[in-house]
């Protein structure tokens, strides 16, 4: 990839934001929207199946499941405006063709919508962490245990963050519509499903544990999950170290492949 590594603007980014805030701005329900699929995961697996489970890990599983679905609240936005519109503005509407006639570069471009899918995915966060903190008081089982939790937001924005960089990167890889299958079909669930969100990764056998420990949702889940649980130990800083390292490559990933595709 060489070492000439051309950074963003700042200032020139915050543009890509301002443009998505007034494209958004008549259609915010989809935004809206969004936020629901883990809201309705925590309503029929936290609490329906949780009534008959009880506790995993001496914490009731409502309390358990709510930390990794805040992390998918995270990837949701950060899939939606980092992965699937960017492709479709790349592919097909050709935005960046005419946003680059201006003194806007790849790199701007690239972080600007990073941004944009960061705080849209902070935002579902911040949204559900409110609707634990409601349903924990209408329910008389708290969701939230611990004081860390007060850093869980940011924690959430950190996952958003890396989740954002990552859905650019591989939306710089995907070249037509049927890709979307393999990605959401062979990437993202599989990641929802086995990253610890509903039962432990210590019920794996020991090699496939390793192989769930490489995967970010697991990282971005354990990391919230101690938070909210107060289980908080040394490996939090590995969870976050993870995050940051993985984001960033994927990141300059996304900005030298956006600048093949785009500067020709």
């Amino acid at each position: 990839m060489g070492l000439n590594i051309q950074w963003p603007s700042i200032g020139r980014a915050r543009r890509m934001v301002q443009r998505n805030l007034i494209v958004y701005k008549h259609m915010w329900m989809i935004i809206f929207t969004g936020f629901f699929e883990p809201w309705f995961y925590l309503i029929g697996i936290g609490l329906g199946i949780g009534g008959m489970i009880g506790s995993v890990n001496g914490i009731r599983y409502s309390a358990f499941v709510a930390p990794g679905l805040l992390a998918s609240s995270c990837i949701n936005g950060a899939i939606t405006d980092g992965f699937f519109n960017i492709f479709f503005k790349l592919q097909f509407q050709k935005t960046y063709d005419g946003i680059l006639a201006t003194p806007m570069r790849v790199p701007d471009i690239a972080f600007g919508e990073m941004l944009w899918a960061q705080i849209r995915g902070s935002i579902y966060a911040a949204m559900f962490i409110v609707v634990l903190l409601v349903m924990g008081i209408v329910t008389g089982s708290p969701m939230i245990l611990s004081r860390w939790a007060v850093l869980a937001l940011p924690a959430a924005m950190l996952c958003c963050a890396a989740f954002s960089a990552m859905a650019i990167c591989m939306s710089s890889f995907v070249k037509k519509v049927q890709d979307f299958d393999a990605v959401m079909g062979l990437i993202v669930m599989p990641m929802f499903l086995f990253s610890g969100t509903f039962f432990p990764v210590t019920e794996f056998p020991t090699a496939f544990q390793w192989a769930v420990q490489i995967v970010p949702l697991y990282h971005a889940v354990s990391l919230l999950r101690q938070l909210t649980t107060g289980a908080v130990h040394a490996s939090i800083f590995l969870h976050i170290a993870y995050l940051i390292l993985l984001g960033t490559f994927a990141f300059i990933v996304a900005m030298r492949r956006l600048e093949r595709a785009l500067i020709k």
